[in-house]
């Protein structure tokens, strides 16, 4: 167990105050009381009572962050850069995982705030005006990631749509006349919040619209891979697969390598967002980076300021994106 200030006070006889001063480098100390405070401290292994400090100031320096599930890769890296950023600032993060859940969601975003979260990170897979008048009520900032609520509520992303149509153009420049979207998400878009990838559809859409001779196909449900066979070797055009998630391409990928085909010798393969096991993956896959890092970053440095400032004004934040152009299309 760590000293306590009381304690290091009385090893030290100076008065607590004296001892709060020396540990917090405030007011008028001598350097060599100060010195030896902190030598007791340190010796003793102390550790300040942040509880105590945030019911004295009126702070917890925490923020909240509801997370969709601690499987989905592009996830895992967007937590540890809300870490890191979150850190540097002072303050601490409280993770919460949904599991994909509606319900759960709204559980654990009222739950973090009844906690004295001082702001809120999501990337909401709930939505509509019920959602949003929800998020509204709880009197503290929220900063969504990805998919948007309202314009009520800060948003930060990349733009999407335009991703997506630069997609279409890297592609149809590869030779290719025929591009399977494949999107699982689009299955539940009736009940949940699927924002970036009905983005992502309609970049794809205005994009092919632009050909007269490209064929745009659209899988959008579970069972992709099983039906990769039929969608792949019926139409006797020079196929490539944009896929709205870098995982869905790796499914195909080892589906594709299973089956003693070639990529991109047999069809082309793309993804989005660009995660970091791809670093690993061969043929080195051509994929779309969504800005992972900086959007993370910027999402919690928006927190914090809508957190400090009284008179702070929601926005939608578009941050630059890339288009990786590597070894599968």
């Amino acid at each position: 167990m760590s000293i306590t200030v009381n304690q290091i006070a009385e090893q030290c006889g100076v008065s607590r105050t004296t001892v709060l001063r020396a540990l917090n480098n405030q007011g008028s100390v001598g350097q060599a009381t100060r010195d030896r405070i902190l030598a007791v401290a340190k010796a003793n292994n102390y550790r300040p009572n942040l509880l105590a400090r945030s019911l004295h100031h009126g702070r917890t320096m925490s923020l909240g962050v509801v997370t969709i599930n601690v499987e989905n890769l592009y996830f895992v890296q967007s937590l540890n850069i809300i870490n890191k950023e979150a850190d540097k600032k002072g303050f601490f993060t409280n993770i919460v995982v949904c599991d994909e859940s509606l319900e759960w969601e709204k559980k654990l975003i009222q739950g973090l705030a009844d906690r004295q979260m001082e702001g809120i990170l999501i990337s909401p897979i709930n939505k509509g005006k019920e959602f949003e008048e929800f998020l509204l009520s709880l009197g503290i900032p929220i900063v969504c990631i990805g998919n948007r609520v309202s314009d009520m509520i800060t948003t930060v992303q990349i733009n999407e749509m335009n991703a997506a149509m630069d997609a279409v153009e890297l592609i149809v420049s590869k030779g290719y006349e025929r591009i399977l979207f494949v999107c699982p998400p689009l299955a539940t878009g009736q009940e949940r919040n699927i924002y970036v990838h009905e983005q992502r559809l309609r970049g794809v859409r205005a994009a092919a619209a632009q050909y007269e001779q490209l064929c745009v196909e659209i899988v959008g449900n579970d069972d992709y891979v099983s039906k990769m066979p039929a969608n792949l070797m019926t139409s006797g055009k020079r196929t490539a697969v944009l896929c709205s998630g870098d995982i869905y391409a790796l499914n195909i990928m080892r589906w594709a390598q299973k089956q003693a085909l070639s990529i991109p010798g047999d069809f082309g393969l793309m993804g989005f967002d660009d995660i970091n096991v791809l670093d690993y993956v061969s043929p080195k896959l051509t994929t779309v980076s969504t800005n992972l890092e900086g959007v993370a970053a910027t999402a919690v440095n928006e927190l914090l300021e809508a957190i400090e400032t009284d008179a702070y004004s929601p926005k939608s934040i578009y941050l630059n994106y890339k288009i990786l152009d590597r070894e599968t299309l």
